[in-house]
């Protein structure tokens, strides 16, 4: 294709001489995010305009090209791949503060960055000074007293569930799950992996079966860069076109959230879903979800999907452990949810829209 247009052409791209703004970058590290132009400092001191076969159209750049011969020297033609990761080196840097100081810059208030306000410092002191202090001087009354709010707040969450139980149910109409259109929202699904090399077979079995648009899907398998064992666990295998592996470098705080928040600007999706390792959704999960969002209009910012667990007949614990989960999402929750009420998320199978 270079020697049809006549330019240059190159398969690698040095990162420490791309001249691309942060905001671009993260632009054409998203899948469906268009193209910003890329220059590249040559090491003569020239300036080339990088441009990838995916985004050219033949006749319209040899058509410039013969009506303007000097262009041709300020073109390269590189491969997209190449590219891609030569902008995600040179952008690893912002993305990993973004990742661990955005939301504090932003919201302080929203952030775990401040562990405790001043008011709360003041009553865990005091509590934490009373307790001994009580127990030393009034040993009985003081294990009276602590006997007694563990039982208010033990029979509080038991009444809690009881109201949840009394309350009638409307009646939910659950939506016809058809297939989605092939000009579907884009969906991104994140992934957070660390140290699970051995339920990757599993997770990507299950991730290959959500029914989805395959062009309008892009799925991120999210692992820390040092996971040795779960990278070639993955590696191992062929992945599709819609699925990627993203590495976040080493640093702390070592969690989830700090794995994701490094993931998410690199999406583009409409709608974003978030997966555990261990996760089996359903087929059909992400198009109900679709659906919701569609019939409770903007104001519906997340879903969240039931999780059941699937050994429940393994044993009596197995089995209580299910009947303790099927409580809460098929009950306590749906409860809270109908009431406005305070509604905690789980750290999987939530669905939300995308601020893109």
């Amino acid at each position: 294709m270079a020697a049809d247009l006549g330019i240059a052409a190159a398969e690698q791209v040095d990162p420490e001489r791309l001249i691309v703004s942060d905001a671009h970058a993260l632009v054409l590290l998203r899948r469906h995010g268009g193209h910003v132009p890329v220059k590249l400092f040559e090491k003569g001191g020239d300036v080339s305009f990088l441009i990838t076969p995916e985004r050219i159209r033949l006749g319209v750049v040899r058509e410039r090209v013969r009506a303007s011969p000097a262009l041709a020297g300020r073109l390269k033609i590189v491969p997209a791949a190449a590219l891609r990761g030569a902008v995600l080196q040179r952008t690893r840097p912002f993305l990993a503060r973004n990742a661990v100081g955005r939301l504090f810059e932003r919201l302080p208030q929203m952030s775990a960055r401040v562990v405790a306000q001043a008011w709360q410092g003041i009553i865990v002191g005091f509590v934490m000074t009373a307790i001994p202090v009580g127990l030393v001087l009034m040993p009985l009354q003081m294990l009276a007293f602590l006997h007694a709010a563990a039982t208010f707040f033990f029979f509080a969450c038991v009444a809690l569930r009881f109201a949840a139980v009394a309350a009638p149910r409307p009646r939910i109409e659950r939506p016809k799950l058809g297939l989605p259109p092939p000009n579907a929202p884009l969906f991104s699904v994140l992934v957070a992996l660390y140290k699970e090399a051995e339920v990757v077979p599993h997770l990507l079995a299950a991730l290959d079966r959500l029914v989805w648009p395959r062009e309008r899907l892009e799925i991120k398998l999210v692992c820390e860069a040092d996971d040795a064992a779960t990278l070639a666990a993955i590696r191992a295998h062929a992945l599709p076109a819609h699925m990627e592996v993203v590495e976040v470098p080493p640093g702390q705080p070592r969690t989830k959230p700090k794995a994701l928040a490094y993931a998410l600007p690199m999406t583009g999706g409409e709608f974003v879903a978030l997966y555990d390792a261990e996760d089996r959704p359903h087929p059909m999960q992400l198009v109900e979800a679709w659906q919701r969002f569609r019939s409770h209009g903007p104001d519906l910012a997340v879903v969240q999907a039931p999780l059941e667990i699937s050994n429940r007949h393994a044993g009596m614990i197995a089995r209580m452990f299910a009947f303790e989960y099927a409580g809460l999402f098929r009950g306590l929750l749906p409860w809270l949810s109908s009431r406005g009420l305070v509604l905690p998320l789980g750290g999987t199978s939530n669905h939300f829209r995308g601020l893109m």
